[in-house]
Parts: structure tokens; sequence; C-alpha cells
């Protein structure tokens, strides 16, 4: 008897886990299909973490190419300089023996006209050399400017970079649209011509009921880059805000054009409310 009720109690502890574990599942199903947004957008961050990394990249292989080049120069000029300090003195001994013999031969016995022609012949000589030299010299300090030109540059781009990531994390961490848009007009002061910037600013701005402005951000975003899918897709939200059904549909289908993907976010959008029921929509909406 005493198994029997056991059996029984451990049954219906089995049985009360199972109802419970059945109605999380259903509760939390609920939710995934309640959500209307994404919970987050990964893909900004993602991008500015592979440009910083990029840059620091390049970054690295320049100076670590700097300074092969700076040692290989410094070697080349050293062999340079010991070959032609041994090829000078070989020569002057024989252009002092030959210019001697021919001064000799054609009767120039004087000694002060010997030693003038040969002070003359080494000068000659000796300011060819060195020409050559400060040419190569100047050519070599223009190369190393432009290098190191090309290193301040890289180092600007990657403290740039990071200040960017820096005000998207913040923007992402805002919870209300004036602090998100304060965030993107620091962006947009840094580069007036980062479209992602716009767009986001526009959704911002189009949350905040200002759908003239947003669709004014967009415009100015569509001038930089004509083929932005999500460019046209916020516009449709600020031509179907302000009415303008037709426009908003056109902007829609182009998007959609673009990228595929927008076709499943329509519905998903309280912007598009007032158009879901127009036969050129449903003819889209997946």
């Amino acid at each position: 008897m005493k198994r029997l009720l056991l059996l029984i109690l451990i049954s219906s502890l089995y049985l009360f886990a199972n109802i419970k574990n059945i109605e999380n599942e259903k509760n939390l199903k609920e939710k995934i299909n309640t959500l209307e947004k994404s919970l987050y957008t990964p893909f900004v961050e993602n991008y500015i973490l592979n440009e910083i990394k990029q840059l620091r990249e390049e970054n690295r292989d320049l100076k670590v190419e700097l300074h092969k080049t700076l040692a290989k120069k410094e070697i080349e000029m050293s062999s340079n300089v010991i070959n032609y300090a041994t090829s000078t003195i070989n020569n002057m001994f024989y252009i002092i023996a030959a210019a001697s013999s021919i001064l000799v031969i054609i009767g120039w016995s004087s000694i002060k006209d010997i030693n003038d022609k040969i002070k003359n012949m080494v000068d000659e000589k000796t300011s060819k050399t060195i020409q050559k030299y400060e040419e190569k010299m100047a050519g070599f300090e223009q190369d190393l400017a432009k290098r190191a030109r090309q290193v301040k540059h890289n180092e600007n781009e990657i403290k740039i970079m990071n200040t960017i990531h820096s005000l998207w994390l913040r923007a992402s961490q805002e919870t209300t649209p004036t602090g998100k848009i304060e965030a993107y007009d620091e962006i947009l002061d840094i580069r007036p011509n980062e479209v992602e910037a716009l767009i986001y600013k526009a959704d911002a701005v189009l949350d905040i009921g200002e759908a003239n402005w947003s669709l004014n951000l967009v415009n100015q975003a569509l001038l930089i880059d004509k083929n932005y899918p999500s460019a046209y897709f916020q516009r449709a939200k600020a031509y179907a805000v302000l009415e303008y059904e037709d426009s908003a549909i056109d902007d829609l289908q182009k998007a959609i054009q673009l990228n595929e993907e927008y076709a499943t976010k329509i519905e998903t959008e309280e912007e598009f409310e007032g158009i879901l029921k127009n036969e050129r929509v449903k003819q889209i909406v997946v």
C-alpha cells in the first residue's frame, strides 16, 4: 500500500512539472509572436569593429614595412659608401698615373700644372658623386615623409572609428528618441555623409511625430546612396504617416527589389497599418 501511494505521489509531481513546462513554453511563444522589432541590431556594430580591426592591421603592417625599408636602405647606403670609397681611391691612383704619363708625353713638365689638372678632375668627379647621392637621399626622405603621413592618417582614422563606435553604442542604449537623435547628430558632426546615421536619425525623428523632418533626412541619405534599401523602407514609413499612400507603396516596392527581407517587415511596422488593405500592398506582403 505504501509503495502504491509513493508511486501515485511521484506520478502527480511529474505530471504537475510537465504542465508547468507546457505553460512556460506557451507564454514564451506568445511573447515572441508579439515582438514587433528585433531585440538588437548588431550589423552596424559588427561593421564598425571590422573597420577598426582592418585599420589596425593596415597600420601595423605599414610600420613593419617602414622599419624593413629603413634597415634595407641603411645597409645599401653603407655598402655603397664603402664601394665608392674603395673605387675612388683606386681610380685616383689610375687617374694620377695616367694623367702624369699623358702630361709628360705632351710636354707638360710643370708640377703645378699637373697638380691643378688632377685637382680639377678629382673635384669634378667628387661633385658628380655627391650630387647623385643627394638626389637619392632626397627621394628617400620624400618616401619616408609620405609613409609617416600615412601612418598618422591611419592613427587618426582609428581614433575616429573608436569615437563613432562609442556613439553607436550610446545610441543603442538610449531609451528615448531625443537621446538617440543627439547621439546620431554627434556621429553626423564627425561624418556628415554617414548614410546609416541619417536613416537611424530619420526613424527616431519619426517616433516623435516629425514625419516631414524624417522625410528630409531620408532624401539626404538617398542623395549619397540611391541604392540603399533601408532608406526607401524608411521613406515609405514617412510617406505612410503623411498619408501619401501611392508614394509609400512605390518606395516599399523599391526597398523589396533591393532587399527581399523587407517584404516580411511590412506587417510589423505600425506606420503601415493604414495601407495594409491596399491591393498593391497585399500583393507584396509575404
